[in-house]
């Protein structure tokens, strides 16, 4: 694993957006190396992992909101094709 950026640990969402901007466009460089384009690709998925995440709390704190009187529910991963919980592939 590649050393993260000074302070990619304290993005916010949208300055992770424009980094991954920068990374696509640097990856799209033919003249970008082999060693620069594994650790931009390392990069790119540790942001795009914090990216998620961070819809993920924004999400449940809208839903908390919007219904304040009930305990807040983890959004499903999966969609199930029924109450039986068979996945849909």
């Amino acid at each position: 694993m590649s050393p993260r950026r000074p302070g990619e640990k304290n993005l916010t969402f949208e300055q992770s957006m424009a980094r991954l901007e920068e990374i696509a466009a640097r990856l799209e460089n033919p003249e970008t190396g082999l060693e620069e384009t594994i650790a931009l690709v390392e990069e790119g998925r540790r942001l795009v992992a914090a990216g998620r995440k961070l819809l993920d709390e924004a999400e449940l704190k809208i839903r908390t909101l919007d219904a304040p009187e009930q305990v807040p529910t983890p959004v499903p991963t999966t969609k199930t094709d029924n109450e039986d919980g068979f996945s849909l592939i």
